[in-house]
């Protein structure tokens, strides 16, 4: 990013969190921890048990919201029984804070993806696979069509972020987390980018972001990251980047979700994952790459892929050493109540003793709140991130 684009997004996050303080506070230690603590919790995304908000634990994230403790909260299928209970549940969150407005963030992407079901009685929409293979949605039309729809029900359900779309190319159809799952497009990168400039463009329509993954690449995989880093040193190919390329020239990237996939040629060394990398999110910031200038989103950092070798502390760091702008915790295995809290100060006191650079906490929060502000500003269509 540019020095004035880091600039202009600091001056608007002084004026969203700050407009009734004098500027002259800031001078003083409390107000620069306070300001350090604001930015970091930007940066955090929890998941969280609960379905009420007479739910301790759902009226504990309230809190860490309302605090700034975390920005925002992603749900899971536990989180949700019922059109009421859900938009009730996400306006109770939401409402813990009104700038900058927190994320409430979800996996819709279709078919075996997808958290708003029939089952909790919502829409039911065909996969990736079946929509990249269908003949009625060869066109962008058609598509943009079926994921407005999407779309639109998410936002009545008070969601403002969805985890979608995937840009893997299918190469490896029996991949186990997207071939097998359905989850791909396609193996050829142009139905892969038409397909997705629909479902950004439609969800971008309903005001809701959107979050290309799983880069460098999923398609190829072997292996299940849920389960065990995926090496895909000999499998991956030039071609999964293209999706990336396409759109970012396009404008159409609002954020980008890195894998927990290995290749050294996205590696620092020593097995570690692109998630956890420098080198890949550095390919994906390059002109001569993807240049691509927005936010960075790490897949969940409760995965086996990185949980079995890292101690959340660990994980924590290195992504954001690595450059990624905001981590995803998903709390589904652990069911802390308390876990925003606990990613909060681990990454504070990382700051405070030099583990991770102040510089990259405000390089981080400067793309975020530029992205809340096109979100608030119901403009994330009219102004990219693009270098």
């Amino acid at each position: 990013m540019r020095f004035s684009h880091v600039t202009q997004a600091l001056i608007v996050c002084l004026v969203l969190l700050d407009a009734a303080s004098p500027l002259s506070a800031l001078s003083s230690p409390d107000a620069d921890t306070d300001r350090l603590d604001q930015m970091i919790g930007q940066m955090i995304l929890v998941g969280f048990p609960g379905i009420t908000q007479g739910d301790q634990s759902v009226a504990a994230v309230h809190e860490q919201l309302a605090k700034g403790v975390i920005g925002g909260v992603v749900l899971y299928p536990e989180n949700i029984r019922s059109p009421e209970q859900l938009k009730s549940l996400t306006a109770y969150l939401r409402d813990a804070r009104s700038a900058p407005v927190p994320f409430i963030a979800v996996d819709q992407e279709g078919g075996k993806v997808q958290r708003l079901t029939p089952w909790n009685g919502h829409g039911d929409f065909p996969s990736a696979q079946s929509v990249g293979r269908n003949p009625s949605f060869s066109t962008q039309e058609a598509a943009l069509k079926l994921y407005a729809e999407m779309a639109k029900e998410l936002a009545e359900a008070g969601f403002n972020l969805n985890l979608g779309p995937v840009v893997d190319l299918d190469i490896n159809p029996d991949n186990p987390v997207i071939g097998a799952r359905q989850r791909s497009f396609g193996a050829d990168p142009n139905t892969v980018t038409t397909l997705a400039h629909a479902f950004i463009a439609a969800h971008r329509d309903a005001n809701i972001v959107t979050v290309a993954k799983h880069f460098p690449g999923h398609g190829s995989s072997r292996v299940d990251s849920h389960i065990a880093l995926a090496d895909v040193s000999e499998t991956w190919r030039e071609i999964e980047l293209e999706p990336y390329r396409r759109l970012a020239k396009d404008g159409l990237l609002d954020a980008v979700m890195t894998g927990h996939l290995y290749h050294p040629r996205f590696s620092d060394g020593a097995k570690l994952p692109a998630s956890l990398s420098g080198k890949a999110i550095r390919a994906l910031r390059s002109k001569d790459w993807i240049g691509f200038q927005g936010v960075v989103i790490s897949d969940d950092l409760e995965m086996g892929a990185v949980s079995d070798g890292y101690s959340l502390e660990e994980r924590l760091i290195k992504a954001i050493n690595a450059g990624t702008d905001i981590v995803i915790v998903s709390n589904v295995e652990s069911q802390d109540t308390e876990l925003g809290v606990k990613v909060h100060a681990i990454v504070a006191d990382a700051v405070r003793d030099e583990r991770i650079s102040r510089a990259r906490i405000e390089q981080a929060y400067g793309r975020i709140m530029l992205l809340k502000r096109r979100l608030a500003q119901k403009n994330l269509a009219g102004m990219t991130d693009r270098q």
